[in-house]
This record gives C-alpha cells, sequence and structure tokens, in this order.
C-alpha cells in the first residue's frame, strides 16, 4: 500500500510539474508578445513627438489667440443676455434676472 502511495504521489508531482511548465511558458509567450506590441507602440510615439516638435511655438501663438476669442465671446454673450432681457422686458416675458412663476 505505502509503495502505491509514493508512486501516486511520484505521479502526481510529475503531472504538477508538468501543468506548471506549460502554464509558465504560455504566460511567457503571452508577455514576449506584449512586450513587443509596447516596444512598437513606443517607437511610434517617439515618431509622433519628433513630428510635431516643430508645432510647439505655433501652438502657444493659438493659445493667445483663442485667449483673446474667449474674452471677445464673453463680451458678446454678455450684450447678447441684456438685448435678450430687454426683448423679454418689451414682449412682457420674464427677464434672466426675474425668476419665473406659475403662481398666478
Amino acid at each position: 500500500m505505502i509503495e502505491f502511495l509514493a508512486v501516486v504521489t511520484v505521479a502526481y508531482a510529475l503531472v504538477l510539474v508538468v501543468v506548471l511548465a506549460i502554464s509558465l511558458i504560455v504566460i511567457g509567450r503571452a508577455l514576449w508578445s506584449l512586450g513587443t506590441s509596447v516596444a512598437a507602440i513606443a517607437d511610434g510615439l517617439k515618431v509622433v513627438d519628433q513630428q510635431t516638435e516643430p508645432l510647439a511655438g505655433h501652438v502657444d501663438a493659438l493659445n493667445d489667440g483663442l485667449s483673446t476669442v474667449s474674452t471677445g465671446l464673453a463680451s458678446v454673450a454678455g450684450h447678447l443676455t441684456v438685448a435678450d432681457d430687454e426683448l423679454a422686458i418689451a414682449l412682457g416675458e420674464p427677464t434672466s434676472k426675474q425668476p419665473i412663476s406659475n403662481v398666478a
């Protein structure tokens, strides 16, 4: 009986080692594939960085221009709000400064 248990234990240990080895090989291949994909992405990002480097000065100028446009549009929005309120007063409707009430 002890010999049988020893043989079963050794067989189980061998099966366990084989399954672990196969699992580690599969995991290793997946990691290798992932590593090559990440390396390709990193190379692509380096190319993008090199190709967009000359745009740095132009982007700053665009940001400054868009800030000016934003200020102008805020002023226009204020003027349109005033015009909307004046038109609402002329038509007897509530303005943006007056709360809308459904109470008669």
